[in-house]
């Protein structure tokens, strides 16, 4: 299990794995990139749909999966 933490700036989302930045980024403005990468992270739809409208609402997200 891992702890993700996503955080906005501007259209940049920056993933952090375990407290530490991974040094990956997705795309905010690209809805579909963003919800890939959750689906990655095997989130159902209805989590997915919660976790973007947490992101776009408060510019930060978490959560624990096994990726």
């Amino acid at each position: 299990m891992h702890s993700y933490r996503l955080v906005r700036r501007g259209a940049l989302v920056e993933i952090f794995v375990d407290g530490h930045a991974s040094g990956k980024t997705v795309n905010a403005n690209l809805r579909d990139e963003l919800r890939n990468f959750f689906a990655s992270c095997k989130l159902t739809p209805a989590e997915i749909d919660s976790k973007v409208h947490e992101l776009y609402m408060t510019n930060t997200v978490s959560f624990t999966a096994a990726k």
